[in-house]
């Protein structure tokens, strides 16, 4: 089984494949257990039944395997060797049926003492967490009260089976096998357990958050738990130990329990309790399908993965079958009239509401008095991979995926350096996250510049502040060693990011900070407000080094010309929805973002158009217009131009991979009309095929399409209901 895993081989006759989610860590080990135990059960079986030559079919299917491994022999050569020793096996039993027949019915009908008290642990447990996840739910007491009622009698159908399975296992499989059995046993509810957990605290399970970890394909999880308020600390890893300890200590003190009360119980007793839980179970969620809305229906079947039911509610509010629409800007040079300097800061985890005087004054300054007045900003994505790939390509983050494959300089600067532009890139963090280096500039890569800090790189001695520091005084020197226009210089500032960071001898404006922001999962608002106290305070030190930069740029006369562009990746969450930091949702609170364009002198602000509202879609689209590059190249994009009159009206597109806590990957968004979209597997890099209605407001189903006429022809090529 194990050999078929490994190699992806399709099992012969059952179609099964062993690997439904190549490349997802969790899913993927889930399912190499799961292939280990079929195969320790049957090659138990195996042996209780052949009588002669036991040890030689062993010897023999063990190398067979090893042949198989090495490829030695192919898929089908190895399938017709199985099928053989399968045939023996089969033999044996046909041969001594009058024998094992009345062993079998002994086995199923006496009782035997059972770890019963663990049982209704592992029960109560799983009905528990799910009972928890219900906070969540649409409004109705009834159905709230039928969906905990189908949870009890799923986990009742669950916990009795799996006992079910583990007497009739512990009697045939070898002793490895029976260890990783009873393994999986004792751990199930702390996992289940923890699964909630981060339900609650993140806003995304293990299978979420797993699939999130290894999109760029590093599984990186410390650096993910950091970044999400989980120090891998000592006492962190004291907790863990605990828990770790905790489970089998409580299934030892169940199994005392049980064999202090003589609980005993038949195979076939379980099997009873396991097969009358199922068909009330069918009952009651046919009578669940008719009277519940499909809302509902599709809320409990989105939050609750394990379900004993062949009855699916159809997805969403209303199901698609989608061709998205992929327009790309062509690389070509352009003849431009001027080649102004473009300055574009990306700021890490920036919120729009940060932009005040007390937190930022810098940055509100420039904005209320120099920038062009855009109203409403919001980021492509809650992700910065994501985020950074709609800013400089101008196309739907969920494109991101082509990206990472094609592995070329994206469209922005891609145009600018085909039309003579210097192109350099500086980030003080490791960039090679995601594969960011690859996808923003190409493999190798294109830009002129191209600075960011791995794990080897020396840079690391110094912190992020300094570091930002560091990073803007070689930007100043560049600057410096040329002459003006045609440089466009990208940087990237991260003390913004988690752990929220400022220098040494800064004086940070908000006093009542959390010294150490380990996010708790029930916060008060005094244990949140000094969380986001010490993220302001990261942000004013970023406010003041881009000052810094700008005065600077204006002292050396290289201000007036050019085009200074400030944005935030994307925003940061501190609960106002129920989650912590980002990518959990296309809330305001993680994609409003500020964005800040300051023009060359002969494009002043009294004499630009005002938007209501913009987006990181708009930044290729009105740079390409300003340079004077061909219509052509932007005009079929998502985005507009903002140097052209704002539409009346206008959608905003978002689209994510890391929506764990409501599965909304795509968020259509025009003032206040929403429309919200999931698909299966949101979590991977995938350009869907099949999509549904999540969520919408101010709209219904037959019209959402021309709520949002503006952008939905560039959105999909097609678009059909199922």
């Amino acid at each position: 089984m194990m050999v078929a895993f490994a190699h992806d081989w399709t099992l012969p006759l059952l179609g099964w494949d062993l690997r439904t989610r190549p490349g997802h860590l969790l899913i993927e080990a889930q399912e190499a257990v799961q292939a280990a135990l079929i195969g320790s059960f049957v090659g138990g079986v195996w042996w209780a039944c052949v009588c002669w030559g036991r040890f030689t079919g062993s010897m023999a299917m063990a190398v067979w395997s090893v042949a198989a491994v090495m490829r030695w022999i192919d898929e089908r050569v190895f399938w017709i060797g199985v099928a053989f020793w399968l045939a023996w096996g089969l033999l044996a039993v046909v041969t001594r049926l009058s024998e094992w027949m009345p062993r079998a019915i002994r086995a199923l009908t006496v009782a035997q003492g059972w770890n019963g008290a663990f049982c209704m642990l592992w029960v109560i447990v799983s009905t528990v967490c799910d009972a928890a996840l219900l906070r969540e739910a649409p409004p109705g007491w009834i159905e709230a009260a039928d969906c905990l009622a189908a949870r009890f009698l799923t986990h009742g159908i669950i916990g009795s089976a799996v006992w079910l399975m583990m007497v009739v296992h512990d009697r045939l499989a070898p002793a490895p096998g029976r260890w990783m059995a009873w393994t999986i046993v004792i751990f199930t509810p702390l996992l289940i357990a923890l699964n909630t957990w981060l339900q609650l605290w993140w806003g995304k399970g293990m299978i979420e958050m797993f699939g999130e970890l290894e999109v760029g394909g590093r599984f990186e999880i410390e650096r993910a738990w950091a970044a999400g308020g989980v120090e891998l600390n000592a006492p962190t890893l004291a907790l863990a130990a605990g828990a770790l300890l905790l489970a089998p200590s409580l299934f030892l003190l169940c199994r005392w329990i049980s064999l202090r009360l003589h609980w005993r119980v038949s195979a076939l007793r379980l099997a009873a309790v396991s097969g009358v839980a199922w068909a009330v179970l069918q009952v009651d969620q046919l009578a669940g399908a008719s009277l519940k809305d499909r809302g509902w229906c599709w809320w409990e079947r989105k939050t609750y993965h394990r379900r004993m039911t062949w009855i699916e509610p159809p997805p969403g509010l209303e199901d698609y079958q989608a061709t998205f629409q992929n327009s790309q800007v062509p690389v070509r040079p352009q003849t431009l009239a001027t080649k102004p300097d473009v300055f574009l800061f990306m700021v890490e985890s920036l919120r729009a509401d940060t932009l005040k005087p007390e937190i930022a004054p810098f940055l509100t300054r420039f904005r209320d008095d120099v920038c062009q007045p855009l109203g409403e900003t919001w980021a492509a994505s809650n992700v910065t991979h994501q985020s950074w790939f709609s800013l400089l390509s101008g196309r739907l983050p969920l494109f991101f995926i082509e990206g990472r494959t094609e592995k070329r300089m994206l469209a922005l600067p891609a145009v600018m350096k085909a039309s003579g532009y210097r192109v350099e890139a500086r980030m003080v963090n490791d960039f090679d996250y995601m594969d960011m280096v690859s996808v923003n500039f190409g493999q190798p890569t294109m830009a002129d510049v191209m600075e960011h800090v791995p794990q080897s790189s020396s840079e690391n001695f110094f912190k992020v502040p300094e570091r930002e520091v560091r990073m803007l005084k070689r930007l100043k020197a560049s600057v410096e060693s040329r002459a003006a226009g045609g440089l466009f210089a990208i940087t990237g500032m991260d003390s913004t990011h988690y752990n929220y960071k400022w220098g040494a001898g800064f004086t940070p404006p908000f006093a009542e900070f959390e010294v150490n922001p380990i996010f708790p999962m029930r916060p008060s608002t005094q244990e949140v407000q000094r969380i986001v106290h010490r993220f302001w305070n990261s942000v004013s030190w970023v406010d003041a080094q881009l000052a810094d930069f700008i005065t600077w740029l204006k002292q050396h006369g290289r201000y007036d010309d050019a085009i200074i562009i400030i944005t935030g990746d994307h925003g940061e969450e501190f609960k106002e929805q129920g989650s912590w930091f980002h990518g959990t949702m296309l809330n305001a609170p993680q994609t409003r973002v500020p964005l800040l364009i300051k023009w060359p002198k002969h494009l002043p602000r009294e004499k630009l158009p005002v938007h209501d509202r913009a987006s990181h879609l708009d930044l290729l689209p009105s740079l390409c217009d300003a340079l004077g590059c061909e219509p052509e190249l932007w005009q079929h994009l998502p985005g507009i131009s903002l140097l052209r009159p704002a539409p009346i009206g206008r959608t905003i597109l978002m689209s994510t991979h890391f929506c764990g806590k409501n599965g909304e990957a795509l968020l259509l968004k025009r003032g206040d009309v929403e429309a919200a979209f999931g698909w299966h597997h949101f979590w991977q890099p995938v350009i869907p095929s099949e999509l549904w209605m999540e969520r919408m407001n101010q709209t219904t189903l037959s019209t959402w399409q021309e709520a949002f006429s503006d952008v939905f022809p560039k959105i999909f090529k097609k678009l059909e209901k199922r």
